[in-house]
């Protein structure tokens, strides 16, 4: 049954059907499933000092339902960290070392070893968090606010704006969006702008802050000197979430599986 799966996510993320790998733009990478048979993730975040992803899901035997789960990349040791209600959100700060999570009683954060969460001067219930410089959430009523020494403000670019996920890139922009709906706004404005045509069904960074875009028919990136989206797999659609390992390589969530994509520098031509 894992082979089939295996198969069945290198099938519908390449080009050529010979190849058991995947292409997204030029590069060739080969296909590790990672953890299998979760119901639904909400984010996900990679840990670059413990290789460690740390995932939000749906765990239905329990009350409450969502939960905050880990894998070790390497190891594959499992754990699940039950004392954030309804976990949520996720954030990685890499200067600090430290994992946001964002549930029903508000934010904490995880910075050791034994993974026990500290709670955070932040009380509302946090669906969605992004790290870049400070921190970004999504509370509950859909409202964009910002985490900056200890004080929670609004996200002046977003104030009058609904918002289910939002990510700033290398280029002074937020990306954000409402249902399924991708807009964009610079920093410091309020002119927002609409890419039209797509589907969205998660975003996400790479770690120098490229803005990737997942839709219902492909993976796009973003490209800040045109203002539109590049596509880079057309096959590789209906990402449920997606994060970046320290070496930069795609880890995702593709029919209920944590995927995670190794490079392979020699590319397959098929036959």
């Amino acid at each position: 049954m894992k082979l089939f799966i295996l198969l069945l996510i290198a099938t519908l993320t390449t080009a050529d059907e010979y190849c058991k790998g995947i292409y997204i733009d030029q590069n060739y990478y080969n296909v590790e499933i990672i953890k299998e048979g979760l119901t639904r993730i909400y984010q996900i975040v990679f840990n670059d000092n413990e290789n460690t992803l740390y995932f939000t899901f749906d765990q239905l035997a329990y009350v409450p339902t969502r939960q905050l789960g880990y894998i070790n990349i390497a190891t594959k040791k499992t754990g699940i960290i039950d004392s954030i209600r309804n976990a949520t959100g996720l954030a990685y700060d890499r200067s600090k070392n430290r994992i946001y999570v964002g549930g029903s009683d508000g934010l904490f954060f995880i910075s050791d070893a034994n993974k026990v969460p500290e709670r955070l001067p932040v009380v509302e219930n946090i669906r969605y968090l992004f790290f870049k410089d400070v921190l970004y959430m999504i509370n509950n009523n859909r409202k964009a606010l910002k985490f900056d020494n200890g004080v929670t403000v609004p996200v002046m670019e977003l104030q009058n704006v609904q918002v289910d996920a939002l990510m700033l890139d290398d280029g002074n922009n937020i990306l954000f969006l409402d249902n399924e709906t991708l807009f964009r706004v610079q920093l410091g404005t309020t002119v927002i702008n609409i890419h039209e045509g797509y589907s969205v069904t998660s975003i996400a960074t790479d770690i120098h802050y490229k803005p990737y875009v997942c839709t219902k028919n492909g993976l796009y990136a973003y490209n800040k000197y045109k203002f539109a989206l590049d596509k880079k797999s057309d096959k590789l659609a209906n990402l449920r979430a997606l994060t970046f390992n320290n070496r930069n390589e795609p880890i995702y969530i593709a029919v209920g599986h944590i995927v995670k994509l190794i490079y392979n520098p020699v590319p397959c031509f098929g036959d």
